[in-house]
C-alpha cells in the first residue's frame, strides 16, 4: 500500500510540475509574443514617421525646384529682352533713323547693359545632404540628377561671369555719349516721363566702332546663354521636378 501511495504522490507531483511548466511556458510565450508585437508596432510607427518625414521633405524639394524654374523663366525673358534691345541699337547705329523714340532708345541703351544672374535656392537639398536624410529617397536617378544639377548650375554661373565683361564695357562706353545725370534715373521705374529728359548722342555713338563691336558680342553671348539655359539647363529642372512628383506618389501609396 505504501508503494502505491508513494507512486500516487509521485504522479501527482509530476502532474503538478507538468502543469507548472506548461503554465510557465505559456507565460513565456505570451511575453515573447507581446514583445514581438510591441517591436512590430514600434517599427511600424518608425516607418510611418520616416514616411511622413520623407513626404514633407519631397514636397519642400519640389517647391524649391519649381521656384528655381520660375526664376529661370524670368531670367530667360530678361536675357531675350537684352538681346532684342542690343539688335535694335545695332540697327539704329548702322543706319540712324530719321525719327527716334527717345524713351525707347534710353530703355535699349540702359537694358542692353544689364548683367543678369540666376540666383537659385535649395536649402532643403543642402540640409538633406548634411543631415544624411537624402538616403530617404529611393530613386537613384533622382539623387543622381540633383547632384548633377550642381554641375550644370556652376557652368551657368561661369557663362554669366564671362558675359559680364563686354556688357559692363558697353555701359561705360555709351555713358560717354549720354546725359551725365543718367545715373540718377531710377532704372526700376517704368514711368516714361523719367526718361524723356535723358539726352544721348546717337550719331556720335554710330561713329564709335567699339560700341558696335560690343553690341555684336552682347548679342552673340546673349544667344548662347539663353540657348544653354533654355535647351540644356531648364529640361533638367523639369526632369527633376517630374521625378520628385513620382517619388511623392509612390511614397503616398
Amino acid at each position: 500500500m505504501r508503494v502505491f501511495n508513494s507512486m500516487r504522490k509521485l504522479f501527482l507531483f509530476d502532474n503538478k510540475v507538468a502543469k507548472y511548466l506548461s503554465y510557465a511556458f505559456g507565460e513565456i510565450f505570451l511575453v515573447v509574443i507581446g514583445i514581438l508585437i510591441a517591436l512590430q508596432v514600434n517599427n511600424w510607427n518608425e516607418e510611418n514617421k520616416l514616411k511622413k518625414q520623407k513626404v514633407i521633405l519631397l514636397a519642400s524639394l519640389k517647391t524649391e525646384f519649381e521656384e528655381n524654374q520660375n526664376r529661370l523663366n524670368i531670367l530667360l525673358s530678361f536675357i531675350n529682352q537684352r538681346e532684342a534691345y542690343a539688335r535694335s541699337l545695332l540697327g539704329m547705329l548702322q543706319q540712324i533713323p530719321t525719327q527716334v523714340d527717345s524713351v525707347e532708345t534710353v530703355f535699349a541703351l540702359e537694358r542692353t547693359g544689364f548683367v543678369h544672374y540666376f540666383n537659385p535656392t535649395l536649402p532643403t537639398y543642402e540640409e538633406m545632404k548634411s543631415s544624411g536624410t537624402l538616403s530617404l529617397i529611393d530613386n537613384k536617378d533622382l539623387k543622381r540628377r540633383m547632384a548633377d544639377y550642381q554641375t550644370f548650375l556652376e557652368y551657368s554661373f561661369r557663362i554669366e561671369d564671362g558675359n559680364k565683361g563686354p556688357i559692363q564695357q558697353f555701359s561705360e562706353r555709351v555713358l560717354k555719349y549720354m546725359d551725365p545725370d543718367f545715373g540718377d534715373v531710377n532704372i526700376t521705374d517704368n514711368e516714361s516721363r523719367k526718361y524723356t529728359s535723358v539726352k544721348f548722342d546717337l550719331e556720335a555713338m554710330s561713329n564709335d566702332p567699339e560700341i558696335q563691336y560690343l553690341l555684336k558680342i552682347i548679342i552673340q553671348k546673349s544667344v548662347l546663354e539663353a540657348g544653354y539655359k533654355e535647351r540644356i539647363f531648364r529640361p533638367r529642372l523639369t526632369g527633376i521636378i517630374g521625378l520628385i512628383e513620382e517619388e511623392i506618389n509612390q511614397t503616398a501609396e
